[in-house]
């Protein structure tokens, strides 16, 4: 196996476009010697359907924008728009498109880089070998994304199913990833029924990437565990500190645990560094309860969970910081923002849920995961 100049062993496929036979074996003659495989196109329909009939598909188009019938920068565009092919990163080529305008155009146009043709051969390879890694890096960093929200995805419950939870109890649950990161986070919702009553929590494991969604999964699993034990819910955050502080000594998490009593509206709630959960109540009032404690993780104690109640048709909100937290914006004004939009909202669960996040998750930069749960007045 041939090792490139960018120093990377795995071989890689280049695709060079051109309508005139001598550039496309100049340029195909340097890569090939380079130990590059070579794809060879003379148009623009031709380069397509090379690009979908190969296997594997090329890394790097090589294309000069002076094509017949087709431009160069037109089929960068009809490359990026293809819906059956990966992101190819594109290298624009030309003889006689050299001046700023038509440097700017191919850029503009998503190109990677613009060289003038002839090109000196070291020049093309140092190009394309930074071209090639950067696009590698990308295509690894979007698949650690994809697994991380896969991963996420098949560990929070899907909202139909906590829908049957249990009698007298109206659910929505939400989650939205901030999708301008590169990498996942750890927010978290959960919500199952114990002999205690109905178990209710929000978290949030500081960082973003693979390894804050598997802890995140991690919590999540042993909360249950904890919880279908009987302990109560400042207890059950005492022992997630000791697991990430002896497991996972440099993580930290946030999480607001309640317990409801479905029945009396009777509810336990503790809390680790989180938002404070919010109940609002259906004649357009809401306040946050008073429930504070210190992060997971720093080996901390916590006092005893805080008593308070869930009267009927109220419904309790519990959130993540990823939905109101905005850059030079104190928390607690976002905090009061949030509770006047609320009070404004049927106090429904769902349409609180869709209403939250039509409203905040546009301009967001964390992940956002939130739960609103309302106690039905009997037979509601």
């Amino acid at each position: 196996m041939t090792e490139h100049r960018s120093g990377t062993t795995l071989p890689a496929t280049i695709l060079v476009v051109d309508d005139h036979e001598p550039n496309r074996f100049a340029v195909g003659s340097v890569l090939r010697r380079a130990g590059y495989q070579v794809l060879e196109a003379a148009s623009s329909p031709q380069a397509l359907a090379v690009l979908r009939g190969a296997e594997p598909v090329p890394e790097v188009a090589i294309i000069d924008v002076r094509l017949p019938e087709v431009s160069g920068f037109e089929l960068a565009r009809q490359i990026a728009a293809d819906p059956h092919l990966p992101h190819i990163p594109v290298v624009h080529i030309s003889a006689e498109a050299n001046d700023a305008r038509d440097r700017v155009q191919g850029l503009e146009g998503g190109a990677s880089a613009y060289l003038a043709s002839p090109v000196a051969p070291e020049e093309l390879l140092a190009t394309v070998d930074k071209v090639l890694a950067a696009g590698r890096e990308a295509r690894a960093v979007r698949d650690e994304r994809r697994f991380a929200f896969d991963l996420q995805q098949a560990f929070l419950p899907r909202a139909e199913k906590l829908a049957t939870l249990v009698e007298n109890i109206d659910l929505a649950v939400g989650y939205v990833p901030a999708m301008d990161r590169s990498q996942l986070g750890g927010d978290f919702y959960a919500a199952f029924a114990t002999d205690r009553g109905v178990l209710l929590a929000v978290g949030d494991v500081a960082g973003h990437s693979l390894a804050a969604a598997t802890v995140m999964v991690e919590l999540r699993h042993v909360l249950r565990a904890y919880a279908l034990e009987g302990h109560e819910p400042h207890q059950i955050l005492q022992l997630m500190d000791r697991l990430l502080v002896h497991f996972h000594p440099d993580v930290t998490a946030t999480m607001c645990v309640a317990v409801l009593d479905a029945r009396t509206g009777a509810m336990k709630i503790a809390n680790a560094g989180h938002l404070p959960p919010l109940i609002t109540a259906p004649h357009g009032k809401a306040h946050y309860l008073p429930v504070h404690g210190p992060l997971l993780g720093l080996n901390l104690s916590h006092q005893p969970a805080t008593a308070a109640r869930l009267e009927s048709d109220d419904v309790l909100l519990m959130v993540t910081d990823g939905l109101i937290e905005r850059p030079r914006i104190d928390l607690a004004v976002s905090l009061e923002e949030l509770r006047r939009r609320v009070t404004t909202t049927s106090c429904k669960p769902h349409a609180l849920r869709d209403m939250l996040i039509r409203q905040y998750s546009a301009d967001a930069r964390d992940d956002i995961a939130l739960l609103a749960v309302r106690r039905q007045a009997a037979g509601g």
